[in-house]
């Protein structure tokens, strides 16, 4: 597949900034996305510039779409699964996979998270957030995902070559895989209401007080955000952002983070100042290539 010069993750305020000013230093980028995220659910907004009346997240969401177009920016809807980094960036989403020379994360923060009192106390003994990072550390030992679309399934079959036995917890939602696609990955319904163990993870308590014995579990809710991304690719996480330097760049050539994922004010005007300088920034790091 052609390489492209720049991907965008992310339509909302954050990468359509990023986006336009890419355009206006000289070059179109890709922008990937899959949905509005929190804009879209934001009931009203009043307090950004230019806005005589308030309006709905959707509304301001539709715009920025509206403003690509306009710009003739290729969109593609698609959610985002993975990303590495070999001196080109390949971006794989749920139905292709891309490669860039450069790219800008935006796709917000993720706002879902596990309502479960044990998380602190095992993360990082049993715990984690990133099948590429610490799969290899359960080899033949028995893991779970939790979550229930794209993500999950993702994160399980990088698994699944590695650990005995792979479950995908869907915490009480119906599970929404076919049987093709799980191949030897189960699927177990119930919710989950505890975690236990000595030092480290041992089982997770299920809403019928059964336990499921696991040396690991995996969060993969919803879908993946720029922080899981950032974390897969060896990024530093800190408070659940992205690290990144005074410019929107980060310690990996040509990688650029705007907006929510970034931490900082999480408003409108924030994320477009710093979609606005990742674009010129990477424009600017694409021309030295």
């Amino acid at each position: 597949m052609e390489t492209e010069k720049l991907i965008i993750a992310g339509a909302g305020p954050a990468g359509v900034s990023a986006a336009l000013y890419a355009v206006r230093s000289g070059i179109t980028p890709l922008v990937l996305h899959k949905g509005g995220g929190a804009l879209e659910k934001a009931v009203k907004i009043e307090n950004y510039y230019g806005l005589p009346k308030p309006v709905t997240g959707a509304e301001l969401y539709q715009n920025g779409l509206k403003q690509l177009e306009s710009f003739q920016v290729p969109v593609v809807e698609e959610e985002l699964l993975a990303v590495e980094y070999d001196g080109d960036y390949t971006v794989q989403t749920a139905d292709h996979t891309y490669h860039s020379k450069a790219l800008i994360l935006a796709t917000g923060a993720k706002r879902n998270t596990l309502a479960l009192k044990e998380l602190k106390k095992y993360e990082g003994s049993g715990i984690s957030y990133c099948a590429v990072c610490d799969g290899f550390f359960y080899r033949g030992k028995d893991v779970a995902v939790l979550g229930n679309g794209a993500y999950a399934l993702h994160e399980a079959k990088v698994l699944e070559p590695l650990a005995a036995k792979v479950t995908i917890l869907t915490n009480g939602k119906e599970e929404s895989f076919s049987k093709e696609e799980l191949g030897t990955i189960q699927v177990e319904t119930k919710k989950l209401i505890s975690a236990g163990g000595d030092t480290s993870l041992s089982y997770v308590e299920l809403e019928d007080h059964s336990r499921l014995s696991l040396s690991g579990l995996f969060v993969a809710l919803g879908t993946a955000d720029s922080t899981d991304i950032a974390r897969k690719l060896g990024l530093v996480i800190e408070n659940n952002h992205i690290l990144i330097e005074s410019d929107t760049s980060t310690p990996l050539p040509g990688l650029y983070a705007a907006g929510d994922c970034t931490g900082g004010m999480l408003q409108i005007a924030k994320a477009v100042y710093e979609g606005a300088l990742a674009g010129t920034r990477a424009v600017n790091y694409l021309k030295t290539l």
